[in-house]
């Protein structure tokens, strides 16, 4: 009589479980968040992803009813490692490590705008060898106002809410779209079947597949990757329009219909093509190495912090240049662990990582960038020589990097 209780959906945030059955509809980032969670510990994607405002929310959620609050087998106790990362990320608040300097801010900025214009100027010549050239500058201005769009979406303060829509105006990228792809990669990284990332097919494979999912063309990945990921924008981009347009989203269709005037307005058709190719597979070389090699998880990790380490490498940069056009992504799991962090603060913060690490009993993993370059490719071209597995996982991913 009364029929079968009905599921609560619980999450364990700062060590108190809480309902969140029904605000998971109301959650701004969709619904799929929260059930990401169902069960699990969500404190540090909660830090992570959250501004002050939204933290000071949490005193308003209710509490789960002991009934709800799932065993230890399908929630372990949080761990050492996760406590220490805690009191850790709390002392580099309160010293300051997440303000932002405006004066970095405002030379960053002025880099990629002395980059811009280099290219506008070569490519508005009547020269054709100086159009030519200028797919090279306006590329790198392309990859780095999506570095700058990057630490801008990621940010939780006034400065970062205002630039918000920074990547859609200067390079074709929804913040819709970003968020729902990037940000359940930072929760979930290297998770098979949840992070897109990780391309499963079917036009790359960082893993055999089975063979229902395999495709005859993966033996040959190895020699097409430059083209598959030259065309990183070129998705992006359409997958910014279809996202903007089928919500309707009217201020980032308006972002996205001037970048379009702009860029067409000034620059030459194939001038504009060849930069967007051009910028794919640069942005793709530097996004993929320091994730597609590492640890991949087949089950949920509990320990957000572990699967960070277990998961990510730094890169070790060689000259000043390639430390600028890696945009921050050479520190990438100083990211991964303080992605509202100004990404200009992370080469101070790796000493502290790594006291972090030997002082947890954790490897803290690093390589240079011709290493990095290296594994990455010869992972491409040990899968496209592997048997297929009948055993494999599928994945979240298709061609999206």
């Amino acid at each position: 009589p009364g029929g079968r209780k009905k599921d609560r959906l619980v999450c364990r945030i700062d060590d108190k479980w809480v309902d969140l059955t029904n605000w998971r509809k109301a959650h701004p980032a969709g619904s799929h968040w929260i059930d990401a969670f169902d069960q699990r510990d969500a404190t540090e994607v909660m830090h992570a992803f959250h501004s002050d405002k939204a933290l000071g929310m949490l005193q308003r959620l209710p509490s789960a009813r002991e009934t709800d609050v799932p065993s230890k087998e399908v929630c372990p106790d949080v761990t050492p490692l996760q406590r220490n990362f805690r009191a850790f990320r709390a002392g580099l608040i309160k010293d300051g490590w997440f303000k932002r300097n405006y004066i970095v801010e405002a030379a960053q900025m002025a880099s990629w705008g002395a980059m811009l214009a280099l290219g506008i100027k070569l490519a508005t010549t009547a020269d054709w060898k100086y159009k030519l050239l200028s797919v090279l500058p306006i590329a790198i201005a392309n990859s780095y106002a999506g570095w700058l769009a990057h630490d801008y979406v990621h940010g939780t303060d006034k400065f970062c809410n205002f630039f918000r829509n920074f990547g859609a105006v200067t390079a074709g990228l929804s913040t819709t779209m970003w968020c729902d792809k990037h940000n359940m990669h930072h929760a979930k990284t290297n998770e098979v079947g949840i992070d897109e990332d990780l391309p499963g097919g079917p036009a790359l494979f960082v893993w055999p597949p089975t063979p229902e999912n395999d495709k005859p063309w993966r033996k040959f990945q190895h020699l097409y990757l430059p083209l598959a990921y030259s065309l990183l924008f070129v998705v992006w981009r359409i997958d910014s329009l279809k996202v903007a347009w089928s919500r309707k989203i009217r201020h980032e269709q308006f972002c996205l219909a001037a970048h379009y005037a702009l860029a067409l307005a000034i620059l030459p058709a194939p001038v504009f093509a060849g930069a967007v190719l051009l910028s794919g597979f640069m942005s793709a070389t530097i996004v993929t190495v320091s994730h597609q090699n590492e640890d991949l998880m087949f089950e949920h990790e509990h320990d957000y912090v572990k699967n960070q380490f277990e998961a990510t490498r730094d890169c070790r940069t060689s000259n000043p240049f390639s430390e600028w056009l890696w945009g921050g992504m050479q520190y990438q799991l100083e990211h991964h662990l303080m992605p509202t962090m100004p990404r200009y603060k992370y080469p101070a913060l790796v000493p502290l990582v790594q006291k972090f690490a030997k002082e947890n009993n954790i490897e803290y993993r690093a390589s240079n960038e011709l290493q990095l370059l290296k594994d990455n490719y010869m992972l491409y071209v040990d899968v496209a020589r592997a048997p297929a597995d009948p055993r494999a996982r599928e994945s979240a991913s298709g061609l999206t990097i």
